[in-house]
């Protein structure tokens, strides 16, 4: 097991093009870290230099505290997993496991051992002698594992090994890694595109957007406080709601609120002793932020705050068994055209935000259906709020 550590690494590429931008990470002794960001952010660039398949153009990367910026990728001893299997199409499952071994000249019997205690821990052993176009998706991919377990090396690092795979058997190989990973206690890297897998698979979660590393934490972090905007419209599905709004002070001894288009809303006192830099922002714009799940159909809320509730009328209705995803308009969001920095702005939230409409995950009793005007109680103790020009979040 080893300790992986990334200090200011930038990666610029011959055309100028900079891939990866100061990032600094440390990976703990055995911990699963997963790198998410949409496709084309910097991620698998980071992965390869730590492999040494692409070199450093700034900053350093450590290997128990070895900076292995000029060492060979050979030297390094870390074993990779790849989107594609490559897998040797004329060998047989023990063959593709064990090529590894022979080339360094292991002991047969070594090598017979632990390809046996690979197979076995991947539940490979009825398939050994097979070749790879005898396998379904599912179990070459795991001897691609294999492959990389049988070398007992001092870090993995999986490049989106998951992605040629249905959908139900991702789900089937997320838990499978995961469990190997924690037998194993060996230090990962894992990257991947897709939130899901990230938030169900990683001891923590680095966020990476155009090559420059958004927020570090475990999943429950990312998802419960988001550093900024592009951290809170990335992690969750549904994506976080997004809304362009006003703190408004009042002066009565009422509470202070929150407005949005013809919208109101009164928040609670523990909304600013939870954030005591949010009341420098009363009486200038800010980006409220409300996770689906935190909306509900007031009529199945038992006594709603009429203070926490608004009327807005259902567009589309996605029943999900267990819940229903109520897709809402009404006035919500304002064009972000006016803003100032537009194009900051424009970077940090996902286009697809931007649209006058909300998704509420309501209660699968719900009744409501499209074109109702449905009344929606906001839970405001889930509130986030963020600041208009920056995106980072108002603590």
């Amino acid at each position: 097991m080893s300790r992986i550590a990334l200090e200011g690494v930038t990666k610029r590429f011959a055309d100028g093009t900079v891939a990866v931008r100061s990032l600094t990470l440390d990976v703990a002794d055995g911990e699963l870290m997963v790198l998410v960001g949409p496709s084309g952010c910097g991620k698998t660039t980071v992965l390869r230099m730590v492999a040494g398949l692409e070199e450093v153009t700034d900053g350093t990367i450590s290997i128990d505290d070895q900076v292995v910026n000029d060492l060979d990728p050979r030297h390094r001893d870390i074993a990779m997993v790849f989107q594609s299997y490559a897998l040797y199409p004329h060998l047989s499952v023990y063959d593709n496991m064990a090529f590894s071994l022979k080339y360094r000249g292991t002991p047969k019997a070594e090598i017979k051992q632990r390809v046996a205690d690979a197979a076995r821990i991947l539940e490979l052993e009825p398939y050994l002698q097979r070749k790879p176009r005898q396998l379904s998706g599912g179990q070459r991919q795991r001897v691609a594992m294999g492959r990389a377990i049988v070398r007992q090396p001092r870090a993995f690092l999986m490049d989106e090994p998951l992605s040629n795979l249905d959908a139900k058997l991702r789900v089937q190989m997320r838990a499978e890694i995961l469990k190997i990973q924690q037998s194993l206690e060996v230090t990962t890297i894992y990257v991947t595109h897709d939130q899901t897998e990230a938030m169900t698979l990683g001891d923590r979660v680095a966020v990476v957007h155009q090559g420059d590393l958004q927020q570090v934490g475990t999943p429950r972090e990312l998802y419960r406080d988001p550093a900024n905007r592009f951290v809170a419209g990335f992690i969750g599905s549904p994506a976080m709601n997004l809304i362009r709004a006003r703190l408004v002070r009042t002066t009565d001894g009422s509470p202070h609120e929150v407005t949005f288009g013809p919208h109101r809303l009164a928040l609670p006192t523990q909304v600013f002793d939870e954030r005591p830099h949010l009341a420098t922002y009363l009486d200038r714009d800010v980006v409220m932020g409300i996770r689906p799940e935190d909306l509900e159909d007031a009529s199945l809320v038992g006594s709603p705050d009429p203070a926490a509730t608004i009327e807005l009328t259902v567009v589309l209705c996605e029943d999900l068994g267990s819940e229903v995803d109520v897709h809402l308009s009404g006035g919500l969001v304002r064009d972000l055209s006016d803003a100032p920095d537009e194009s900051r702005i424009d970077a940090e939230v996902p286009e697809e935000s931007l649209a006058d409409t909300v998704v509420a995950r309501v209660n699968r009793h719900t009744r409501l259906r499209e074109g109702d005007v449905a009344k929606v109680f906001f839970d405001l103790s889930e509130l986030h709020f963020f600041d208009p020009e920056s995106g980072e979040g108002i603590t």
